[in-house]
């Protein structure tokens, strides 16, 4: 006698993560206690300047005040090398805060994960919003050069 078993994949929803936020930064912020990423979205970092304007202060300040005061949901995607939980944040009205963020100029499509977010790109760049008014060193090439 043959005994064969089937094995049915899961089909299970990303874990979500609700609550109120803080940002760490333009593209990362804390929700009880659990360090989230934006999926897909590179911020300009806390002391990156883009000509003058000090595009990676402008970016965590514009992530803080899309969040103050409202309830955040978070879908995840994946986790990245350090832990952090990698997700899709939306506000009680449906806006996507990584859209928001591109769109504003004050992160780029971070084209090595997704191509998800290159209409707001360029809905930014035509429209010269926040770093595109100025030109930028992209986040990755700044990292590169001011290893922390």
């Amino acid at each position: 006698m043959t005994l064969s078993v089937l094995a049915w994949p899961v089909l299970a929803k990303p874990p979500v993560v609700t609550g109120s936020a803080y940002a760490i930064d333009g593209d990362t912020l804390v929700i009880k206690r659990r360090h989230v990423r934006l999926f897909g979205i590179d911020a300009f970092e806390h002391d990156q300047t883009c000509g003058r304007f000090r595009c990676g202060v402008e970016a965590t300040s514009a992530l803080r005040g899309l969040m103050e005061g409202r309830i955040i949901t978070c879908r995840q995607q994946d986790h990245d090398q350090y832990g952090r939980i990698v997700a899709i944040c939306k506000l009680p009205s449906g806006l996507d805060l990584g859209a928001e963020m591109v769109r504003r100029g004050l992160a780029v499509d971070y084209r090595s994960f997704t191509l998800d977010y290159m209409d707001e790109e360029a809905d930014a760049r035509a429209h010269k919003r926040g770093a595109w008014a100025r030109g930028f060193q992209s986040p990755v090439q700044y990292r590169r050069e001011h290893p922390r």
